[in-house]
């Protein structure tokens, strides 16, 4: 069995997370009580994590050629997790 190869996000990659965001946060704001209160939550907490591997690809895009292997798997992680984060709040709408 393969398992599917994570890869850093391109500038393509965070402009579509920004959009899905956008639409999670409009789609909140139709929501009512308790459901709209844990949506909000989950949509902030993807945001934090959509600002988290923003600043680490802008830190990785100035680096030298000797970018560190930590950098790099750290920026994958917050990907991966983003990804999972906005798949969540998503799965709450449907």
């Amino acid at each position: 069995m393969q398992t599917a190869k994570i890869q850093n996000p391109t500038q393509k990659d965070l402009v579509n997370m920004d959009v899905k965001i956008t639409a999670l946060k409009d789609q909140a704001r139709k929501s009512r009580g308790a459901a709209k209160d844990g949506l909000e939550a989950q949509i902030k907490a993807a945001e934090d994590q959509f600002n988290l591997v923003k600043a680490r690809l802008n830190k990785l895009s100035h680096q030298t050629e000797s970018v560190s292997k930590e950098l790099t798997e750290g920026l994958t992680k917050a990907w991966s997790e983003l990804k999972m984060s906005v798949d969540n709040a998503s799965k709450h709408l449907h």
